[in-house]
């Protein structure tokens, strides 16, 4: 009688954990996206890259699993310099898998410890190899999508360095597959950093080579997010926006890294600049902070085609405040 007590108590609990929302078939990882299985979301970005420094390929929730094409493109999340998936999109991952988007996030432009690069030495810091190695990491991950998904076109939402590759991306593919690019403090233009891209210009004049100290800093990213460098002069020839495809920038007057406010915004074809003051004043969100922010989350569910009520709450720098 104990034995079968046990053995009963045993299959009820096999089937507890096969059913439950952790261990659905649908919930693990798919093995063609090279992410691993997904962590519970972080609620602001200093938490994210704390739990990504254990796990760097930790999938953001509800990104990266076997979905089936259904209507709605694929989205596709593209993080920042010296970030990861996991760290830049635990929100806004969950957000659209909320409303049963297809979503997609991976870590590209590892740098690593053989490199000359300090930030490329720690764990979970991603995005700081060549922009345009990057871009066709970035690319091959973006056919795969519609390959496993079926899908004919995708979203793009890239925060910083992301919204360069993702506004890059539909540039040299003349916007065929994309359907929407959005951007939070994407770096559109090249960004003066607060002035160093100018300081940069002057110490190069003067015989001095500041990049190579970005470089060993950073990784070669910190210096083509620079004004004035190739990759940026390449995406903003002629323009940045092409036919066919429409563009949502979001921003805040509160960045400290993508500099000035005009750098992270589009200006030509069909596009909508959002600042993220203009109708809230108490948002004061910076740079690393705008993907935990709720109100730029909502408008990237707009964007993307979704509903969602954008709301109005205090926030200061990259700790999210109350809605």
């Amino acid at each position: 009688m104990h034995f079968r007590y046990s053995r009963m108590i045993a299959v009820v609990l096999s089937m507890a954990v096969f059913f439950s929302p952790s261990a659905r078939a649908q919930d693990v990882v798919a093995p063609w996206t090279g992410m691993g299985q997904h962590r519970e979301a972080a609620s602001s970005l200093p938490q994210g890259a704390a739990r990504s420094s254990i796990h760097p390929y930790a999938s953001p929730p509800g990104a990266n699993v076997e979905c089936a094409h259904r209507g709605q493109p694929p989205v596709i999340l593209l993080h920042g310099m010296s970030s990861n998936a996991y760290a830049a999109f635990s929100q806004i991952s969950q957000a659209l898998h909320r409303e049963g988007r297809c979503v997609f996030a991976i870590n590209y432009g590892y740098y690593g410890a053989d490199r000359h690069s300090m930030a490329g030495r720690l764990p979970g810091f991603f995005a700081l190899a060549p922009m345009e190695d990057s871009l066709q990491e970035v690319s091959r991950h973006i056919a795969m999508v519609k390959e496993h998904t079926g899908a004919q076109e995708v979203d793009l939402v890239g925060w910083s360095e992301g919204g360069a590759l993702a506004a890059a991306y539909a540039k040299r593919n003349g916007g065929h597959d994309v359907r929407n690019v959005v951007t939070l403090a994407g770096v559109l233009r090249g960004t003066s950093a607060l002035g160093m891209s100018n300081l940069e210009q002057q110490l190069l004049a003067a015989g001095m080579h500041p990049n190579v100290a970005i470089d060993s800093m950073l990784g070669p990213a910190g210096n083509d997010l620079l004004a004035g460098s190739a990759f940026m002069n390449e995406l903003i020839d002629g323009a940045v926006e092409v036919p066919g495809v429409h563009y949502t920038a979001i921003s805040t007057l509160y960045d400290e890294a993508a500099t000035p406010l005009s750098a992270t915004q589009f200006s030509g074809g069909d596009h909508r600049n959002i600042v993220l003051q203009e109708g809230c004043q108490a948002d004061r969100v910076d740079h690393l902070g705008i993907v935990y922010d709720q109100r730029a989350i909502a408008f990237v569910l707009q964007a993307v085609g979704e509903r969602a009520v954008v709301p109005c709450g205090e926030n200061f720098g990259p700790i999210p405040g109350k809605s």
